[in-house]
């Protein structure tokens, strides 16, 4: 029996696209793109960032795509994609504000102590140290999880790896630089 009969147009789509065909999925693209801009833009209040979010959107749903159940429609899990984009794209509006807040003060005091200004310097090239002693994958866990804000199930799937095997990764990655900031500190 031919189950390609029962499923719907978009459910076909789906599995062309899963098998690598480029113009199925350029097609859900096009079906959906519009509602994920105004998803965005409501949320992100900003055109360029709200494309940048329908953008990522569509990266990361084409990565995964074998993984949408044909007999359903991809709209919710595209949605919930693009949500998770805009929360990153938040997030990172609000790092890049509060790291310059966090140190502005520093900026215009000339009176910051010199020697806590050198002990920070000295602590960050410590952790640069350590982090390029890492084994690769070790690091690039660490680089996504901490400087990207990265959760660990977006970490598997970029990595195209368990979630297990990631927090697993992390944790041994962690307590790796924790023992090389300590050698290093004792020197």
């Amino acid at each position: 029996m031919n189950t390609s009969r029962n499923l719907s147009w978009e459910g076909h789509l789906i599995q062309q696209a899963a098998l690598g065909e480029t113009i199925a999925f350029e097609l859900l693209a096009d079906r959906h793109r519009e509602a994920l801009r105004r998803q965005a833009l409501r949320t992100l209040r900003s055109s360029d960032d709200a494309q940048d979010a329908v953008q990522e959107t569509f990266l990361r749903a084409y990565r995964a795509i074998r993984e949408v159940d044909v007999n359903r429609p991809i709209r919710p899990w595209l949605t919930r994609i693009c949500a998770n984009c805009c929360i990153d794209i938040l997030r990172g509006r609000r790092h890049a504000t509060d790291s310059l807040d966090a140190h502005e003060h520093r900026l215009f005091d000339e009176s910051a102590d010199a020697q806590e200004q050198a002990e920070e310097l000295g602590l960050r090239d410590q952790i640069g140290i350590a982090l390029k002693r890492l084994p690769e994958h070790y690091r690039k866990i660490l680089l996504m999880r901490h400087y990207q804000d990265k959760e660990v199930l977006e970490i598997a799937q970029e990595m195209n790896k368990p979630e297990g095997t990631i927090k697993s990764w992390l944790f041994r990655a962690r307590a790796m630089l924790r023992k090389d900031l300590e050698t290093l500190a004792a020197q």
